[in-house]
């Protein structure tokens, strides 16, 4: 292993995690805004929001944003403890967040009806950023074999 292996891989890491808070920061802001139009959007008397179909996806929705900032909180603190486990944990941050966060935007974009495809609202704009970080420093895909590979180095070199 080189001098500069080492220190290429804690820029790496460093740089995945403040892409994936990024990415949280804006699932966090578009689920905000899109809960706040299914309240304010009327269909046969009803707010959206009350919808029961509706309440579970937003439901799902909050329950996977939060695992997405657990996860992006365990790499930060192992990343800044220079822990022998962040490469692993930002590996799965990576792949959580990146993997989560086009879903969770493109059930957004469905919330929004005919709206959220257009450029008149700014939702294209986080889905946009979400695809391009998605692929940014390896996709979800890289960082599971990464995780695999440092689960059982051997195995995986052998086969």
């Amino acid at each position: 292993m080189g001098r500069a292996e080492p220190l290429v891989e804690r820029q790496l890491q460093v740089a995945i995690v403040l892409q994936s808070a990024e990415t949280c920061g804006a699932l966090e802001r578009v689920f905000e805004f899109t809960t706040q139009w299914a309240f304010d959007r009327y269909s046969f008397g009803r707010p959206l929001a009350s919808y029961q179909a509706l309440k579970h996806r937003f439901a799902d929705m909050k329950t996977w944003i939060e695992a997405c900032h657990a996860t992006t909180g365990a790499a930060a603190r192992a990343v800044q403890d220079g822990a022998e486990d962040a490469a692993e944990l930002v590996s799965v941050a990576k792949s959580y967040v990146g993997s989560r966060s086009t879903q969770i935007l493109q059930d957004c974009v469905q919330m929004h009806g005919g709206i959220g495809v257009t450029w008149e609202h700014d939702l294209h704009l986080y889905l946009r950023r979400a695809t391009v970080n998605r692929a940014l420093y390896g996709t979800p895909e890289d960082h599971r074999l990464r995780i695999a590979d440092i689960i059982a180095p051997s195995e995986r070199k052998t086969s």
